[in-house]
C-alpha cells in the first residue's frame, strides 16, 4: 500500500489552502495605504480626474446654484416648502 505525500503550500495541488489561510487571517482594518498610515501629514494622492469628470463637476456646480438661486426668490417659509416638494417631484420644475 502506497501514501502519497503531499506539501499543503505546493504549488500545483493543495497550495490553494495556503491561500485560503492568507485570505482568512488578512485585517481588513488596517488602512489602506500603509505607506500613509505613519505619516499623518501626507494625504495619498488624489486621481486625477478627465476632462469629461471635470466638466461634469461644473455642470452640476451651475445646476447646484441655479437651484439655490431659484429656492432663494421665495417670500416665506411656505413658499420655499412649496418649491422644495416641487423639485423633489419634478427637478427639471425650475426652469
Amino acid at each position: 500500500m502506497r501514501t502519497n505525500q503531499f506539501m499543503p503550500n505546493e504549488i500545483g495541488g493543495l497550495g490553494i489552502f495556503d491561500l485560503l489561510a492568507k485570505g482568512l487571517s488578512f485585517d481588513t482594518h488596517e488602512p489602506a495605504h500603509r505607506q500613509f498610515a505613519d505619516d499623518a501629514a501626507v494625504d495619498p494622492p488624489l486621481p486625477r480626474l478627465t476632462w469629461l469628470d471635470r466638466l461634469d463637476q461644473w455642470f452640476a456646480s451651475q445646476r447646484q446654484s441655479d437651484i439655490e438661486a431659484y429656492l432663494a426668490k421665495s417670500q416665506d417659509v411656505f413658499e420655499l416648502e412649496a418649491r422644495i416638494r416641487g423639485l423633489e417631484r419634478d427637478p427639471r420644475g425650475y426652469m
